[in-house]
C-alpha cells in the first residue's frame, strides 16, 4: 500500500502526463509497461489503433490505455514489497494444494528438485501475481477429473518487513495490486535480453518507458508514411486531374469527397432518369461506330438540313405575309367614264347587218 505523502514514482507521473495524450499512446505506454521491448505484433496493432483514432473503421481493436492497475504498487519510500510464502495453490499445472513454499528475508531461498517437481509452477504463479517481463500462461492439471477451474493461491508478504495478512490470489489480466512491486526473472525472462537485440545501460526505473513510447512513434510514423505512398501510387489519376465540373451536383460530391463521406448521397446521384439513359444509349451507340463513317454521316445530314432549310426559305419568302396581304387587299383606285381601270378593255363586236 502506498503511503499518505509518498512521493510519486517515475511511472505514476507518466501516468499524469499520458491523461492527454492519443489513445494508441496510451495503450502502448501499457504495452511499455507491461512488456518493456514491443514486438513487431505490438506495432502493427499500434499502427492500427493509431488510424482508427483518425476515423478508421476497418479495424475492430480497441484500445486499452495506462491506467493505475498497470502500474507497480508504489510501497512508499524506503520499503520494501518482500514475499514470505506461496501456499494453496490450485489450478495450476499438477501442484499439490496442500503445500506451502517459504521465502528467506534475510538471504536467498534456493528451491530444487527433480523435473515435474512443480518449481516452475510456482514461477508461473509468482509472475503472474508479480511482475514480469515474460508473464506466460498457467496451464491448468490436464489430469484432474473435474474441469480445472481459475488458478488460485495464498500469498503471503510483508511491507518493509511488517508483514500483512495472507491474501488469496487468483488468476487476471493484470497483476496483484500490492505484489506488483516485485519483479520475477526466469530464464524465459533472460531470453529477452539474450535473444533480442537490447541497449545495455543503467538508467532509474521507468525512465526508458519515454524513450521506447519516442522509438514507437517513430516507427508508427514511418508506417503509415509507407503505406500513404502506396495508396497514392495506387490512387486514381482521374483524381490527380479530375474531369468533372465543380459547378454540377455530382461534381460537388467528386470534389468533397473524404473517408468519412456518406455514400447514400452519392449512390442516389448514380441512379440515372429515362432521359439520361436514352442519352446514354445514344452515345455509347455512336461512340461504337467508325469514327470516319460516323462523321461522314454527320456531314450528310447536315448538307441536308442546310438544303431545307434553304428550300424553306425560299417557299417563306413567297409566301410571306407582306405578299399575301398585297394580293387580298382591294384596288383604291377610282371609276372614271364607266370603266374600270386596271382591267382589259371590253372587246367591241360589230352589230348584225
Amino acid at each position: 500500500m502506498k503511503k499518505a505523502g509518498a512521493p510519486k514514482t517515475v511511472l505514476e507521473a507518466i501516468l499524469d502526463w499520458s491523461q492527454d495524450r492519443p489513445s494508441w499512446q496510451r495503450d502502448a505506454l501499457r504495452r511499455i509497461v507491461s512488456k518493456g521491448q514491443l514486438d513487431a505484433g505490438d506495432l502493427i496493432e499500434l499502427t492500427e489503433l493509431c488510424k482508427t483514432g483518425k476515423g478508421n473503421n476497418s479495424s475492430s481493436l480497441k484500445p486499452d490505455p495506462l491506467v493505475k492497475k498497470h502500474l507497480p504498487a508504489n510501497p512508499g519510500e524506503g520499503a520494501a514489497v518482500s514475499l514470505v510464502s506461496v501456499g494453496g495453490v490450485t489450478g495450476v499445472n499438477n501442484l499439490a494444494p496442500d503445500q506451502t513454499l517459504t521465502f528467506e528475508q534475510n538471504g536467498i531461498t534456493i528451491v530444487y528438485g527433480d523435473n515435474g517437481a512443480g518449481k516452475s509452477g510456482y514461477a508461473r504463479v509468482l509472475k503472474r501475481a508479480c511482475r514480469a517481463r515474460h508473464a506466460g500462461k498457467i496451464e491448468p492439471n490436464i489430469y484432474a477429473l473435474q474441469t480445472p477451474g481459475q488458478a488460485t493461491a495464498t500469498i503471503s508478504y510483508s511491507i518493509g518487513g511488517k508483514d500483512h495478512p495472507p491474501e488469496k490470489w487468483k488468476d487476471a489480466a493484470h497483476p496483484h495490486g500490492t505484489l506488483s512491486a516485485i519483479s520475477v526473472f526466469d530464464s524465459d525472462c533472460g531470453a529477452i535480453h539474450i535473444k533480442e537485440k537490447n541497449e545495455v545501460a543503467f538508467r532509474p526505473f521507468g525512465l526508458d518507458v519515454p524513450d521506447e513510447l519516442a522509438n514507437v512513434c517513430q516507427v508508427v510514423k514511418d508506417s503509415l508514411s509507407s503505406q500513404q505512398k502506396l495508396l497514392e501510387k495506387a490512387r486514381n489519376p482521374l483524381f490527380v486531374k479530375p474531369s468533372w465540373k465543380e459547378t454540377t451536383a455530382v461534381g460537388k460530391a467528386l470534389a468533397a469527397l473524404r473517408h468519412n463521406t456518406n455514400l447514400t448521397g452519392i449512390e442516389t446521384l448514380g441512379n440515372l432518369t429515362k432521359d439520361e439513359s436514352a442519352r446514354l444509349t445514344r452515345l455509347r451507340e455512336d461512340l461504337s461506330k467508325d469514327p470516319a463513317k460516323a462523321a461522314a454521316e454527320q456531314v450528310l445530314k447536315a448538307d441536308n438540313v442546310k438544303r431545307l432549310l434553304d428550300a424553306v426559305n425560299v417557299i417563306s419568302a413567297k409566301v410571306s405575309d407582306g405578299v399575301l396581304a398585297a394580293l387580298a387587299a382591294p384596288s383604291q383606285t377610282p371609276r372614271s367614264n364607266g370603266k374600270r381601270r386596271g382591267w382589259p378593255p371590253a372587246k367591241r363586236f360589230p352589230a348584225n347587218r
